[in-house]
This record gives C-alpha cells, sequence and structure tokens, in this order.
C-alpha cells in the first residue's frame, strides 16, 4: 500500500439522518491507496411502558449503531483498484462485541437477525437459535469484504447488508436504530438474511449513470450438495434505483431457500420507496412486503412515511410506520416516533427519541424492553450521546 491515513470518518458524524436513497457504494476509478480507521460510541438510557411492565436499561446503538472498522482501497493503475471493509458491531453498554452468522440460516453459528414475530403475533413465533451477545468476542460481523473497483463499477465479496434492508434503512429517519426504527424493519418475519448475508458475491453499478444506481447479489448457504436441505441459506437479492437533486426512487426484491417446515420455509421480500426534498425539508415513504412459505405460508406488509428537517446545529425528525401479517388474529403494530438531535460539532451529538405503539389483534409489541398485552399500547423513549471517529 502506498500510504496510510488515520482520519476520522466524517460522514459517520452525521448518521441517524435519513440518507435519502443512495448508491451503495462510491466506487469508480481509484486514483489513490489509503487505510481508514473509523467508529461510532453510542449509548443511552432508553425507557418502555406497557400494560404488564416497564424497562429502563442502557442500551448501545439507539441513534447509530456502535461500531469499529477499518477500510482501505489501493490503486492498481488505470483506475483499477482493491478494497476492503472490516466492520465490528460493539455494544457500548457493556463492552461486548456482537455475533455473525456464518451460513445465513437459523441454526448457524453465532446471533441471527430475525424477526420480532412473536410479540407481533405471539401464537406463531419465527424464531430462531441465538448465543448470547458478545460470548463470542469480537466479530467483523457487520460487514467483512473484499472488492475490485474499476470504471466498471465493483466486485464485493464477503458479509454484507442485502439489498433489500438498504431500502428499509435508507428511508428511515431513524434509520432502523432504537425506539423510532421502522416497524417494518424492527417486527420484520424475513428472518437471518433479512439485514445481512455471509457468504455473498455482490456487483454494484458505478456512479457515473446520470442517477441511477443498482446491485446484485447471491449468497450460498454452504451445504453438502447431498444434506437433505443443501439449500438452506443459498439466496439472491437486487436492488434498481435513480436519483437526481431532490427526488429519488428505488425497488429491491430477495429471495433465501429454506426446507419447508411448520414454522419456516422459503423468504421473500421486496420493497419500494422514495424520497423528495424541498429546501431543507426531507420526506420520505416506503412500501414493504415480506413472505415465509411455511406449510401455512405466512404474509406481513408494512409502510413508513417519514420527515427530516436539519436547522443550524438541530435536526427534527418523524415517521409513521406500520407492519402487520395476515394471520386469522390480524396481529398489527402501528407507532408514531419523533426525535431531535442536536450537534454540538460534525463528530458528537445528543439525541433524545419518543415513540408510541399502538397493538392491535394478537400484537402484543412492548417498546425498549416492556412487556405488553395484547392489543395494548406502549411508550418509550431513549435519551443518549454518541461520538464518531
Amino acid at each position: 500500500m502506498k500510504k496510510l491515513k488515520l482520519f476520522s470518518l466524517v460522514p459517520l458524524s452525521m448518521a441517524g439522518a435519513a440518507l435519502a436513497q443512495v448508491a451503495s457504494t462510491g466506487a469508480g476509478p481509484v486514483t489513490s491507496s489509503n487505510v481508514t480507521l473509523f467508529g461510532v460510541v453510542d449509548a443511552a438510557v432508553a425507557y418502555g411502558h406497557s400494560d404488564l411492565a416497564n424497562n429502563t436499561r442502557l442500551v448501545s446503538g439507539a441513534n447509530t449503531a456502535s461500531r469499529i472498522g477499518f477500510r482501505g482501497v489501493e490503486d492498481l493503475g488505470n483506475g483499477l483498484g482493491a478494497g476492503f471493509w472490516l466492520e465490528a458491531g460493539v455494544n457500548a453498554d457493556d463492552g461486548t462485541g456482537s455475533a455473525s452468522n456464518t451460513n445465513n440460516t437459523p441454526t448457524g453459528s453465532g446471533s441471527c437477525t430475525v424477526s420480532n414475530a412473536a410479540p407481533l403475533n405471539p401464537a406463531n413465533p419465527v424464531t430462531c437459535t441465538t448465543s448470547a451477545a458478545g460470548s463470542q468476542g469480537l466479530s467483523f460481523n457487520r460487514r467483512s469484504t473484499v472488492s475490485l473497483l474499476s470504471g466498471f463499477g465493483e466486485l464485493r465479496v464477503g458479509r454484507d447488508y442485502v439489498s433489500t434492508f438498504r431500502n428499509r434503512d435508507q428511508l428511515d429517519p431513524f434509520t432502523t436504530n432504537g425506539v423510532g426504527a421502522n416497524l417494518a424493519d424492527a417486527l420484520k418475519i424475513a428472518g437471518v438474511t433479512g439485514t445481512r448475508a455471509s457468504n455473498m458475491i455482490g456487483y454494484f453499478l458505478p456512479p457515473n449513470l446520470g442517477g441511477f444506481f443498482g446491485e446484485a447479489q447471491y449468497y450460498i448457504g454452504e451445504n453438502a450438495s447431498n444434506s437433505p436441505n443443501h439449500s438452506d441459506g443459498s439466496g439472491y437479492q437486487g436492488r434498481l434505483g435513480w436519483t437526481n437533486g431532490p427526488w429519488g426512487l428505488a425497488g429491491a426484491y430477495g429471495r433465501t431457500r429454506y426446507a419447508t417446515t411448520a414454522t419456516l420455509g422459503d423468504i421473500t421480500s421486496w420493497n419500494v420507496g422514495g424520497h423528495v426534498t424541498f429546501a431543507d425539508l426531507t420526506l420520505t415513504a416506503g412500501w414493504y412486503e415480506d413472505k415465509v412459505n411455511e406449510i401455512v405460508p405466512v404474509k406481513a406488509k408494512g409502510y413508513l412515511v417519514g420527515a427530516m428537517y436539519p436547522f443550524g446545529p438541530h435536526q427534527f425528525k418523524a415517521s409513521f410506520s406500520s407492519y402487520d401479517t395476515d394471520e386469522p388474529t390480524n396481529p398489527t403494530a402501528r407507532k408514531l416516533a419523533l426525535g431531535y438531535v442536536y450537534n454540538m460539532s460534525k463528530r458528537t451529538a445528543a439525541y433524545l427519541t419518543y415513540a408510541h405503539l399502538d397493538n392491535h389483534g394478537s400484537s402484543a409489541v412492548g417498546l425498549n424492553g416492556s412487556v405488553a398485552s395484547p392489543g395494548k399500547n406502549s411508550d418509550g423513549f431513549d435519551i443518549g450521546l454518541k461520538h464518531s471517529f
């Protein structure tokens, strides 16, 4: 590598704001070599209130997920470059790391990104086996990739976000973090690959296509061909969008294969969303659908409308989201979230988020660890501090 640079990752200092819709990479011709150390430490006091039990706790990442990472590129000449990205989740409240998943299946080692379908519908939870957070030590669970970059785009290999998650995350004023997070993400039934997938090969379009951006991903469960469920954990995702000035629109689709059982089967997800900015006010909206093709298939749908308004060092955020499944008990959750962020500097911010959630049918979602009865409401707030470096 030609030179080594360690410096603040300034864009992360503003994380927690809606990103609108952007390409997942700025890859293009590489003209320099560097290595970057970056991270976020975010901790908050989180309180939840429901009819059965309240909860007060210290949590990590209520505004921006706490992490530490290393990334870099090397100029290979003629606009060609090689890159890497290693990013580990950190629980700032207790100093532990976050677990990963090895083969995109519910029984894969480490923790799973799973739905909260149990509180959404206690009669038919969609869950997976998890290990205690931090029991595996620090792991690069958030992203672990190596890339080839050029004017023709980026080839990326390793563990990364899936395409359908990016559409949920980039349109959410609360970036799917904390008590204000989009319910279509917080309660998703999309299972282990609802946020990230391991063993992935991805291609990303270059950034010079007149505002068009896109990506295609294929990931592997790595099961032997003679195993009973050899396709489990394998799947594909894709995303295509356009953004120009104040407008943007993107759609994504994904499928992960699993053997059909009473609580699991092929999982398909699709979503679409857009944003528009008037002066400094950004408005976002998204529609989301997930389906688990178990013996009796379960389909879920949700939506989000959001707004973000910066004013000097101040930032105001609001969203309304909903998520429900088509099961006979009609479990439905709807949430209003309001947030305020005060940017003390480019790297440090204090924040306050309040949310009110309405449960309907058999839904029993409690905010911030509180316990709710089916059909009862819940309230919660986060008050915290984050620092980026």
